[in-house]
C-alpha cells in the first residue's frame, strides 16, 4: 500500500504504512497492565510500546539521513524525534492502523 504524509503539531513532515495484523497485534502487547480490585495498579513499557510503534509504522519523513535497516529505521532517526513528536507519531501510527487505506 502507499505510505501517508502527515505533519505532526511539532511541524515535523513524516511518512506512515500499513503493518500487518501480527505487527499491529505484537505492537499492542508490548504495554503490561497489572489490575487490582478493578483498578489500574501499574502500567509498564510505555516507552518500548511507543518505539514498536514508531519503529514499524514510519517509513521516512522530515529527518537529517532517514535510514532504514531491514524494513525499519535505525536509531539515529528516532533519536532525532522529541517526546511529544514520538507521541504523536506513535498515536498518527495507531490511529493510520484502525482506519486502514
Amino acid at each position: 500500500m502507499k505510505n501517508k504524509k502527515i505533519e505532526l503539531p511539532s511541524g515535523r513532515k513524516c511518512e506512515i504504512g500499513d503493518m500487518t495484523i501480527d505487527e499491529v497485534d505484537s505492537c499492542s502487547d508490548v504495554t503490561s497492565i497489572i489490575m487490582e480490585n478493578g483498578e489500574v495498579k501499574s502500567v509498564s513499557n510505555v516507552s518500548k510500546a511507543r518505539t514498536s510503534w514508531i519503529r514499524k509504522g514510519l517509513k521516512g519523513g522530515d529527518f537529517k539521513d532517514f535510514e532504514m535497516k531491514g524494513n525499519i529505521p535505525v536509531d539515529s532517526v528516532l533519536k532525532q524525534l522529541t517526546e511529544d513528536e514520538k507521541n504523536d507519531l506513535s498515536s498518527a501510527i495507531q490511529e493510520h492502523q484502525r482506519l486502514g487505506e
